[in-house]
């Protein structure tokens, strides 16, 4: 038997704690049961579908990485029966507690159904590299002067 959710919050503290458990059954419990729902790791492939988005977590889940995620909420937008949240996700990676990585910047979209709030896409990606100082001449996204 699924979990209904209540709200989009409620999906996500359970798909991120299903994360930090490393716990396959938990983390689909969290997702919309239809082929439409989609999942973007960093640095990998988009898979669409539920088979491919359960490989996608339980090769994850298999590689044995211990982490705790603190999430800090950037941005929400709820609607009727759709809900966006963009959030930075700072993994703790429990191995070497000393050093953490740059927070990851994701969107989490869910959709409220009959059975309650379900995840319908799960993007993350890494930040984007730290801002150069302005090159004198060039406004933002210029390129070099042309020659005369």
């Amino acid at each position: 038997m699924s979990t209904a959710f209540e709200t989009a919050q409620d999906t996500e503290d359970s798909f991120y704690d299903a994360f930090e458990e490393a716990d396959l059954e938990k983390m689909m419990s969290a997702w919309d049961n239809t082929q439409d729902i989609a999942c973007i790791q960093p640095m990998r492939e988009a898979v669409q579908g539920q088979a491919a988005v359960r490989e996608s977590w339980a090769e994850l889940f298999r590689s044995g990485t211990d982490v705790e995620i603190e999430i800090h909420h950037q941005h929400w937008i709820e609607t009727g029966e759709t809900a966006i949240h963009i959030v930075h996700e700072q993994l703790i990676l429990n191995a070497d507690r000393q050093r953490k990585p740059p927070p990851l910047i994701a969107t989490n979209v869910y959709r409220k159904g009959p059975d309650g709030w379900r995840m319908v896409l799960h993007h993350a990606s890494p930040p984007p590299p730290p801002r150069m100082p302005p090159v004198p001449g060039m406004g933002p996204g210029m390129g070099p002067p042309p020659h005369v």
